[in-house]
């Protein structure tokens, strides 16, 4: 299809009596359009069309209605029904009272067009574009941010259903690419076995009939590996996404043992990977053969297979707080991973905050350096606690009672005692240093029960930087500021329960990370689309509804 840009002319009187008559006292679809007018234009979408063609659907249009779906909750059909039926929507999109609208699956073709020109941003950028020309986004101001998980758009299975799953999948593709092939390379008992939903199919119990159960299964999967490697079979077979899934998923559960004597005939035994065989870690384990970026997580009590999405907004006191970044990432990725790539990409899009607030999930002491280092970002959160037995016991000395030398690498304790020793260790690319004092000065001390219950103490400080900025982040956590802003950070948590309690952010839509991004993105810009509004109605907030007991509670006896 191509473009041919669309103008936007207003909009037209008939509509715009309609819908003053229909909401005599305003509405957020109507200041939206007066304020910000039609918010997208046709030219940023310009590269995602062909030049010759069918003449597409305008895409500013499109964007804004793809962004009232969201956050309406809408299904495609229902979103287009609403373009026809509905004066707020035919106000803001500037249409006439008789414009038909257009069918339902132009919606989803837009969205493919989005995530395959990568442009998925575009809209969420083009917002915060025109919030920036309008004065709503202060620079070097105070942000906050938070995640949440993500169920993807598959069904969760234990690693022997998915590797079943995986090999139904596998031959169902094969019989739509090469259903002669497959024929004639198939054995006529799976049929029986994958022919059926993976409901159907009996997993006996006990661990002896179900490591029989899954060798067999591992067998046949083998098997039709070895068909499609094949000299005499075609070469695109080994290409076919779902071979490419099935070479991986067996790869990961299962091995093959060595033939019974050497120079025997035989490939060996298929087996079953036990934890102690090497299974791979959650990042890189398929766990499902229709979306291969779903990952199994754990956080505390709750496990999911899915994603991970984070979320940073503003929280200043003279503009909307707007979402300036969305980030979307596999499920066992740890927050903290996500904090530098985020700073990256709002330092490229000049939206840095001087004072990012977070939680404990998010910082660590080499985080706290690089941030400030590389961004002048102040991250403020509680920092990880000391958890040796000398911070849990009134009147011992923790390491603050320790005197360190960085420039001579010399630690005196509190006795006047100086070090023994003094080395870097590495480990997991992280440096800490291990002080050691000698263990004559310790036996004999008369602070030893205040200071270690070992032959001598050990001191075990993160790198100088990281140390001081440990000791600095600590000693910020006693001040009024610190929980000042701890009660703003909170915000973020609302913003997310929105998200998930009406825009369905919690489960992904779509199969792919890109496409669930996408969903963020746009779940994201319509957040930012409905506080614009009430920006501009000047709308309060509303506040966390409390119980008529909890109200009660809170007050004074004899109120």
């Amino acid at each position: 299809m191509s473009l041919h840009p669309t103008p936007d002319c207003g909009v037209p009187h008939e509509t715009a009596a309609v819908a003053r008559a229909a909401f005599p006292h305003g509405h957020a679809y109507l200041r939206l359009r007066d304020a910000l007018g039609p918010i997208y234009t046709d030219i940023p979408f310009a590269g995602l069309f062909a030049r010759v063609g069918q003449p597409a659907a305008c895409p500013w249009r499109l964007a804004l209605i793809t962004l009232l779906q969201f956050s309406e909750h809408l299904s495609d059909r229902c979103a287009a029904d609403a373009v026809r039926a509905r004066i707020d929507w035919k106000y803001l999109l500037g249409l006439d009272l008789t414009d038909p609208g257009f069918d339902a699956s132009v919606l989803s073709e837009f969205r493919s067009r989005l995530v395959a020109g990568e442009a998925e941003a575009l809209l969420f950028d083009t917002l915060l574009t025109l919030c920036r020309e309008r004065g709503l986004l202060a620079k070097r101001g105070r942000q906050r941010t938070d995640a949440t998980h993500v169920l993807g758009a598959v069904r969760s299975l234990n690693r022997l259903g998915c590797a079943i799953e995986t090999l139904r999948a596998a031959l169902n593709a094969l019989a739509v690419v090469a259903p002669d092939w497959l024929r004639a390379h198939t054995d006529p008992n799976w049929i029986e076995r994958y022919g059926r939903s993976i409901d159907d199919f009996h997993i006996p119990q006990g661990e002896t009939a179900r490591r029989a159960c899954a060798e067999a299964i591992g067998d046949d999967g083998h098997r039709l590996l070895a068909a499609v490697d094949a000299k005499a079979a075609p070469g695109w077979l080994r290409n076919v996404p779902a071979m490419v899934v099935l070479r991986r998923v067996w790869l990961q559960n299962f091995h093959v043992t060595e033939p019974p004597t050497r120079g025997s005939e035989g490939d060996g035994r298929i087996r079953w990977r036990t934890e102690a065989e090497g299974i791979p870690a959650a990042l890189v384990m398929v766990a499902s053969p229709y979306d291969p970026d779903v990952h199994y997580a754990k956080k505390r009590a709750t496990t999911w297979i899915g994603y991970k999405v984070h979320l940073t907004e503003t929280c200043d006191d003279a503009q909307p707080p707007l979402i300036v970044h969305v980030a979307t990432t596999p499920a066992p990725i740890v927050d903290r991973a996500v904090l530098d790539p985020l700073h990256a990409a709002l330092a490229t899009k000049d939206l840095l905050p001087a004072r990012h607030l977070i939680d404990a999930a998010y910082i660590d002491a080499d985080g706290l350096v690089a941030a400030a280092r590389d961004h002048d970002v102040v991250l403020t959160g509680p920092v990880s606690k000391d958890n040796q037995w000398q911070a849990r016991t009134e009147g011992a000395f923790t390491i603050e009672a320790f005197h360190l030398d960085w420039d001579r690498k010399i630690a005196t304790c509190p006795a006047g005692h100086d070090s023994r020793s003094w080395h870097p260790n590495y480990n997991l690319g992280r440096t800490v240093i291990r002080i050691w004092f000698a263990a004559q000065h310790c036996r004999a001390c008369s602070l030893k029960p205040r200071c270690t219950r070992s032959q001598r103490r050990l001191l075990t400080p993160r790198s100088r930087e990281e140390h001081d900025a440990l000791v600095a982040a600590r000693a910020r956590e006693t001040s009024s500021a610190f929980a000042a802003d701890r009660r703003r950070r909170a915000g973020i948590e609302g913003t997310l329960s929105r998200g998930v309690r009406t825009m369905g952010l919690r489960r992904s839509r779509y199969l792919g990370l890109a496409r669930t991004h996408l969903q963020h993105l746009l779940t994201a810009t319509a957040i930012n689309l409905g506080r614009l509004a009430a920006w501009i109605g000047d709308t309060p907030a509303g506040r966390t509804r409390r119980s008529a007991f909890a109200r009660l509670m809170a007050q004074p006896a004899g109120a």
